[in-house]
């Protein structure tokens, strides 16, 4: 499935979540947002090849992680003090402009992995390490390997969960496993445009959905 309907779907989903959690219109707009963003991150384990157009062009993931920078710009300035505050702001601007710069979409991603990883590192944000960690990971991997699967979901809930419990906004964690879900449902091999399926239980089993 291509990232378009990823997007879409994602962000219908956070729709989806923000009326059902009775949230504002400034929340509402973030969880669409937030969903059209996670309904992507499977594909961070793009392999730089749009000829089955399954995996992200290099421009959607350049502005996928210079939402990122501008996140951790606004987290930083919002909820953080002191050095954690510029050191996070300054790598968010580093995440922001730097993508840009770099040729090979691997490496643009294993490289922001290590930035968001060292910004969670400085604001002690766990929530922030954790998917560091992920995009690091994920870059290294082949494409629909472990973020395509049962535990990728999971890794990607717990770092929802302690997201929710950091801003102390309910329904972030169900935007976060929903979209991630939304994803891994439209990549799988019964959707009439999709070649192959997911491996929804890997490492364990290669039984593909």
């Amino acid at each position: 499935m291509n990232g378009k309907t990823h997007v879409t779907v994602g962000g219908l989903v956070g729709l989806g979540i923000s009326n059902y959690v009775g949230a504002d219109v400034p929340t509402m707009i973030s969880f669409t947002l937030l969903g059209g963003f996670v309904g992507l991150v499977p594909d961070l384990d793009v392999n730089g090849t749009l000829a089955n157009k399954i995996t992200l062009n290099k421009k959607t993931v350049q502005a996928m992680l210079g939402f990122i920078g501008l996140f951790i710009i606004f987290y930083s300035f919002f909820y953080e003090n002191g050095m954690e505050q510029w050191i996070g702001a300054s790598i968010g601007i580093v995440l922001f402009i730097v993508p840009s710069l770099i040729v090979k979409q691997k490496t643009m991603l294993l490289l922001t992995g290590i930035a968001v990883l060292l910004a969670g590192i400085f604001c002690d944000e766990l929530w922030l390490i954790l998917f560091g960690i992920y995009i690091a990971v994920a870059s290294l991997l082949p494409h629909r390997s472990l973020t395509h699967s049962m535990i990728g979901l999971a890794y990607f809930c717990t770092i929802g969960y302690l997201l929710e419990q950091k801003l102390q906004i309910e329904g972030i964690l169900l935007v976060c496993g929903a979209s991630y879900t939304s994803h891994l449902i439209l990549d799988m091999k019964w959707i009439p445009m999709n070649r192959k399926g997911v491996k929804l239980f890997q490492p364990f089993s290669k039984f593909e959905l």
